[in-house]
């Protein structure tokens, strides 16, 4: 892998932990409202990337947060 390469993926990963972080602070449970804004920002990022490893980061992310809005439900 070259240096430029591995910087990619390090943005990749710096991109899907900011998603994370941005809205992990939120109230729990989201509105509908707040989920497609998630998922429109989660295509964003992905659109900025290409291969499998930037939709993996993107599901990672957003099942975390789903995950969240699970222990706010209980």
């Amino acid at each position: 892998m070259t240096e430029q390469e591995l910087k990619q993926k390090y943005n990749m990963f710096t991109d899907a932990w900011k998603l994370y972080r941005r809205w992990a602070v939120m109230e729990f449970p989201l509105t509908d409202a707040q989920w497609a804004q998630i998922v429109e920002e989660s295509h964003k990022i992905r659109d900025r990337y290409s291969g499998k490893m930037i939709e993996y980061l993107m599901i990672a992310a957003t099942q975390g947060l789903d995950e969240l809005e699970r222990q706010a439900r209980e």
